[in-house]
């Protein structure tokens, strides 16, 4: 009865130890994939500050003032601004009602 028990108890140990062994692996292998996701993180919100940062550059009166001549626009001349009058309701317009006129 001795041997059985001794020869249990030995099968037990030899499978903790594997088992311990394959938890270790597991997680060496998890703090490796947690140090690339950090250094990706990193990455990332050093990018996300210079895109913060250009957005600032672009936003600015004088930036878009530059980038628009350099399209070929100009500024507005009011002697040239029209007006449109407002289209009226699609509702009406897809019943065939006929849109009443303003009094």
């Amino acid at each position: 009865m001795t041997r059985l028990a001794l020869l249990v108890l030995s099968l037990l140990l030899v499978a903790c130890a594997l088992a311990l062994v394959a938890s270790q692996y597991r997680a060496r292998e998890l703090f490796a994939e947690l140090e690339v996701a950090q250094q990706e993180t990193k990455a990332l919100e050093a990018e996300g500050a210079r895109l913060r940062s250009d957005l600032g550059r672009a936003a600015q009166p004088a930036t878009v003032e530059a980038v628009a001549r350099r399209l070929g626009m100009r500024a507005i001349n009011p002697d040239r601004i029209v007006i449109l009058p407002a289209p009226a309701p699609l509702l009406q317009a897809a019943s065939g009602a006929v849109p009443k006129e303003p009094r």
